[in-house]
């Protein structure tokens, strides 16, 4: 993937692994937004107020759910600096909306210009993970059809 800059993006994605996360209790709420770690690179450098964000659940097991996009929203601020001298990570502020029903990683896979998202082609990728404009086009009218989206896009 080329380099992402402010004209190729599309929205922003935080990767939850339901190995480390209880996503079951995270999605039930209703509400994933907060401060979501991010590695410290040109990548978080790029966050900003206002930008898409996208929750992507990833390695599917027992009771998890499906893998997938399985919430919408905004980052609130920029990526930042905790000061945790045991945390180099940053922190980034979001809002986030978790969906009923996700957008699965199979409809993705299956979807022309969705079937080459970085979440599929490259799963242990630190967040943030990315899409580009073109695939933020398809995935945003897609969820605009989820009964809690078309009031967050």
């Amino acid at each position: 993937m080329e380099k992402v800059t402010a004209r190729t993006l599309g929205a922003w994605v935080i990767t939850v692994n339901p190995r480390r996360t209880d996503v079951v209790s995270l999605l039930a709420d209703g509400h994933a937004g907060g401060d979501w770690c991010v590695a410290p690179n040109y990548r978080s450098r790029l966050m900003a107020a206002g930008q898409p964000i996208l929750l992507w659940v990833s390695n599917r097991s027992g009771a998890h759910p499906a893998r997938g996009f399985w919430g919408v929203g905004t980052v609130l601020g920029p990526a930042v600096d905790m000061r945790d001298p045991d945390d180099p990570r940053l922190h980034v502020p979001t809002e986030i909306t978790t969906l009923g029903e996700p957008v699965t990683a199979t409809e993705c896979a299956a979807t022309a210009g969705l079937d080459r998202l970085e979440m599929l082609r490259s799963p242990q990728q630190s967040n943030p993970s990315v899409v580009t404009a073109s695939e933020w086009s398809l995935l945003r009218a897609r969820l605009e059809r989820a009964p809690e989206a078309p009031g967050l896009l």
